[in-house]
């Protein structure tokens, strides 16, 4: 009898830990869900302001480049 309920606790221990962590993996899984949902409008503002900058380089060079002509 005592063998039966030590087994029985010790299946039911298991079966908590096993909860537990299942239940640690969807907190974390949230945890990196939101993290990209905030941080993802900050990484297209930099890949905005890289394209702007390119932009910007590109018509620069096409303005010294026209000046180079005209002289």
């Amino acid at each position: 009898m005592k063998r039966r309920i030590s087994r029985a606790a010790l299946v039911t221990l298991t079966l908590c830990l096993i909860g537990c962590d299942s239940k640690k993996d969807t907190v974390e899984k949230g945890q990196e869900a939101v993290k990209e949902v905030v941080t993802q409008p900050f990484n297209q503002l930099d890949s905005a302001k890289d394209s702007l900058k390119q932009s910007e380089d590109k018509q620069k060079a096409a303005v010294e480049e026209a000046a180079k002509e005209f002289k």
